[in-house]
């Protein structure tokens, strides 16, 4: 296997990183706002069930798509 996607959330993609299982970050920033104090993160620890050391990231490319949204592809340094 070469490529997995994570899709479950904040919680699974921060363990991924934490321990090293994860070696991209592939994001599209949509050209839209949502002031909701409800909207899902990106990253989240739940309680001390994960780790909460940093994860840097060196950007790989940058893509305008198709409404004005943005499609950023970042390296996870080790």
């Amino acid at each position: 296997m070469e490529t997995l996607m994570l899709g479950g959330g904040g919680v699974l993609n921060w363990s991924f990183l934490q321990v090293g299982m994860c070696d991209e970050l592939s994001m599209v920033i949509a050209a839209t706002a949502d002031g909701s104090s409800e909207t899902p993160a990106l990253f989240e620890t739940r309680g001390n069930l994960a780790a909460d050391n940093p994860v840097s990231f060196t950007l790989e490319s940058v893509q305008a798509m198709d409404g004005g949204s943005i499609w950023l592809r970042y390296r996870v340094k080790k």
